[in-house]
């Protein structure tokens, strides 16, 4: 396979700009700061600090340099596609037509009429269904190298009762089938992680990890009890998607246990 790279200059904004310069100068001094601790810790002592250690260690840089806290949701910009729904937006012209057609005789002309104008419907919402599903994996594919995505079992989630339509309009296994073909076409990497991983009940902040025993589906905001961080429950999950799946990536995919499969 043939691969291609490709050369980008981005302009930010000065907010941006701005954003981006607090965010290097935390990173510096975290790392700089961790880089003394670790080495003072080997001279004096001749103790190695395990990198597990380090990283707890920056919930009390935290809290002794309130300013890291700025700067610490930079690693998802919240932004949320949501679900179109298309079920829902034909949802009554679907069930009005589907009630006339009922209601006439079989074998009828009218009922053939009537059972084109819902085939018709149908054929709708699958094209936007479709359409937007291309534009999603097109997008997320041109503008990342890496992209991190949840292995689900789509067809045990369908039997939901209530849940049922809304994962439908989803179309998550067509979305993750778009991706993984976009991603091989020009050179991106796909990863999935298992799907036992803890992705909505972990906190994301960075030395902390707390998994929460029970998260109810209902519960879309919640606070870490151990560091106190509230998290919405979408970006939590995204953040820690994207750890595990980073993390699996640099091991070779095989040494977190959370990743189930690598596509390049």
């Amino acid at each position: 396979m043939m691969k291609r790279a490709y050369q980008e200059r981005f302009y930010p904004t000065a907010e941006q700009a701005e954003l981006l310069a607090r965010s290097f100068g935390c990173a510096r001094f975290v790392w700089n700061n961790t880089l003394k601790h670790r080495t003072d810790a080997f001279y004096q002592n001749g103790e190695v600090i395990p990198h597990s250690a380090l990283e707890k260690r920056l919930v009390q840089l935290k809290q002794d340099f309130s300013w890291l806290n700025e700067v610490s949701s930079v690693t998802s910009d919240g932004f949320k596609s949501g679900n179109p729904k298309y079920i829902k937006q034909y949802e009554a012209k679907l069930a009005y037509l589907q009630r006339k057609l009922a209601k006439k005789r079989k074998g009828s002309r009218n009922r053939n009429k009537l059972r084109l104008k819902v085939a018709r419907v149908h054929t709708k919402i699958a094209d936007c269904r479709r359409d937007a599903t291309h534009k999603a994996t097109r997008t997320l594919i041109n503008e990342n190298q890496v992209v991190c995505v949840e292995s689900l079992a789509v067809k045990n989630m369908i039997k939901h009762p209530r849940l049922a339509k809304p994962i439908a309009d989803a179309n998550w296994g067509e979305f993750v089938r778009q991706l993984k073909y976009k991603a091989q076409g020009v050179g991106r990497t796909v990863v999935e992680i298992d799907r036992g991983f803890p992705n909505s009940k972990r906190c994301p902040t960075p030395g902390c990890g707390h998994i929460n025993e029970t998260l109810p589906l209902e519960v879309r905001e919640w606070r870490c009890p151990s560091c106190g961080s509230v998290h919405d429950r979408d970006i939590a999950a995204a953040i820690n998607i994207k750890t595990a799946g980073l993390a699996g990536l640099a091991s070779g995919a095989t040494g977190t246990g959370a990743t189930a499969g690598v596509v390049a």
